[in-house]
């Protein structure tokens, strides 16, 4: 029953008494003649006529604070322990709800009249709401961070312990929540989703703290298998004894990928320490090898070979072999462990390779048989794939970089060395002599003749380029607009060498195996546009837009210019049909090969480009 106050004058009598409430747990009672506490001080205090009427009601009002405080104490313990409470007490907790109810709506009404009037109150808003979700959420951290951790020096299966505990507390907290705690409270307060959110939250930031402890392999396992396999299943969060209110799907991740990866990269490190040892120990044999100034790369199959590839590949094999015969799980953890020390042999003996080429005499040799080698580790990743190959994205991703950037090393130093020979073609010099273009091919073909020592798969890859190379930069000098052949006869001396010359291009890389067969074409279209009459322009400029829609006006009207079309009407009737074309063929023709000429740009050139 609500206390009836008596006057004031006997202060110290009342709050004794407001207080015997709160310690008896009548809740709900003693919150009410708080309230009417606060409301009695509020007008002492508006009619105190002197200092020492303000002194005596600041004494009440300092009284008024402890009640608040014990109050919130008590209702605060009351909502910590209520997964330990006994059942009998429920009525202390539901007592306990119904003051931070009352007291929200009256911190509402208080913001309603606060924006009308100056009311007037000693403690508002008291969001008792709020401490309640923070004791909860406190109530939740304690009851995981006071789970024994037995010493590893005593137990050598300490983290299976631990966390066999953390899913027992859990899933048995979970339940006192579903089958006990909610009955106290209002179904607006949605109590169960509420602690199932506290809980993953601080299970998260638990397992957090315990991956940066200095952990060794077994414990790294037991905790990455818990996370990814235990706490979603029936055993925790999806035990049938918390069906159907929890949903694993919504739970969302226990924590992020990145901190599970950096637990994977640790359990792998600790796993096998001599895997990353035994491949430092394979490149610097080697490098002895190849620090012979003899030395030349066996021959296997027609191919340069090393032994590098393979010894990688068994020791590979030999551990999972090892491992699979222990359990299923262990072994794809060690297939992650390989996967990820590969990338780091990877990366090691690709910069080691780069300081390598830069001494060698002939560095050719080298990066043809570490490009083989490359796709002798390629071949044999595929070799392992299973249904899920997410973990071998990051280590086929690297092996095909790797790849790439030593075909353009190649590539770039042949055209580095073509250049010179490029760059003297299109000119008058160049319409009565041979000898640049004859050098460039003799060039080219001595380079690539080590090309034959390497895989098919990857020498396609990089002569498809290299003939693409070939053929732009080709292209490229006719587009420098240095000279325009206007005689007749001229042009088509002109055109019979572009039709030539480009032809040798295009058999020299068919016959190295190319499979770029879309530039073909060209040398033919480019001859019958510089060798036709004026009258049979449009028609082929047809045939050439059909064939390479990437082309530009600019391009085209390098083109005229080249044969000796640079202005007046000629000019400005073509370049109006080429833009017709364009808007005739408003849906943008798709060309089942690469773009040619969106990368030729057009005009003088000063400078050489940089390889």
């Amino acid at each position: 029953m609500i206390l009836l106050l008596p006057e004031f004058g006997v202060g110290h009598q009342l709050v004794m008494e407001i207080n015997q409430l709160i310690t008896n747990k009548l809740f709900l009672e003693a919150n009410e003649n708080i309230n009417k506490l606060e409301k009695e001080l509020l007008n002492e205090r508006k009619f105190a006529k002197d200092d020492e009427c303000h002194q005596k009601n600041k004494i009440k009002v300092r009284d008024l604070h402890l009640l608040h405080d014990a109050l919130a104490k008590q209702i605060t313990s009351i909502i910590a322990n209520s997964l330990t409470m006994p059942e009998e007490n429920s009525s202390h907790l539901r007592s306990a709800i119904n003051v931070i109810d009352v007291e929200e709506a009256a911190d509402k009404e208080w913001q309603e009249a606060m924006n009308h009037s100056d009311a007037e109150c000693f403690r508002r808003p008291r969001k008792w709401k709020e401490l309640w979700a923070e004791t909860v959420a406190k109530s939740v951290k304690e009851r995981i961070s006071n789970l024994p951790f037995v010493a590893k020096e005593q137990k050598a299966s300490w983290m299976a312990l631990h966390l066999l505990d953390l899913q027992q507390t859990i899933v048995e907290d979970l339940k006192t929540v579903k089958n006990f705690t909610q009955k106290s409270y209002p179904g607006s307060y949605n109590i169960f989703n509420v602690y199932l959110k506290y809980y993953h939250q601080t299970v998260s930031s638990h397992l957090e703290c315990i991956q940066q402890k200095q952990l060794e392999s077994n414990d790294l396992y037991a905790l990455l298998n818990w996370i990814i396999h235990t706490y979603k299943s029936g055993d925790v969060m999806n035990h049938p004894d918390l069906l159907p209110e929890v949903n694993v799907e919504e739970l969302g991740p226990l924590l992020d990928q990145g901190i599970i990866k950096n637990i994977m990269d640790k359990y792998t490190e600790a796993l096998k320490l001599k895997v990353p040892t035994w491949m430092i120990n394979t490149l610097k044999e080697d490098k002895s090898k190849w620090s012979e100034s003899a030395y030349e790369p066996e021959i296997m199959m027609g191919c340069y070979h090393s032994h590098v590839a393979s010894d990688i590949c068994e020791m590979i094999a030999s551990h999972l072999n090892e491992s699979g015969k222990i359990s299923k799980d262990l072994k794809k953890s060690v297939l992650c462990y390989c996967l990820e020390e590969l990338t780091n042999f990877i990366h090691r003996y690709q910069q080691d390779l780069k300081v390598r080429k830069q001494s060698a005499s002939n560095p050719l040799p080298l990066l043809v048989v570490s490009i083989n080698s490359y796709t002798a580790l390629e071949e044999f990743m595929k070799t392992l794939k299973q249904d899920n190959d997410a973990h071998f994205g990051k280590v086929d991703k690297t092996l095909k970089n790797s790849v790439q950037e030593l075909n353009k090393i190649l590539s770039d130093d042949l055209l580095f060395q073509a250049l010179p020979c490029f760059k003297k073609l299109m000119t008058r010099n160049w319409l009565t002599c041979s000898e640049d273009f004859n050098q460039l091919i003799r060039k080219t073909e001595i380079y690539c003749k080590d090309f034959k020592k390497m895989k098919q798969a990857n020498c396609q890859v990089l002569i498809s380029d290299l003939h693409y190379q070939f053929v732009k930069e080709y292209i490229i000098q006719m587009m420098k607009m240095n000279i325009s052949w206007k005689l007749p006869a001229r042009r088509v001396t002109a055109a019979n060498k572009i039709k030539e010359e480009l032809g040798r291009i295009s058999k020299m890389y068919q016959e190295f195996g190319t499979t770029a067969s879309w530039l073909f074409p060209v040398t033919q279209h480019l001859f019958e546009f510089i060798n036709t009459n004026d009258t049979d322009l449009e028609s082929k400029l047809i045939a050439l837009y059909k064939d390479y829609p990437d082309i530009g006006e600019e391009h085209i009207s390098a083109l005229l210019y080249f044969r000796g079309i640079s202005r007046g009407r000629k000019k400005s009737k073509l370049m109006e049909h080429f833009s017709q074309l364009e808007e005739t063929m408003k849906e943008p023709i798709k060309p089942s090969h690469p773009f040619l000429f969106a990368d030729i740009k057009t005009g003088p050139v000063t400078c050489l480009p940089s390889f």
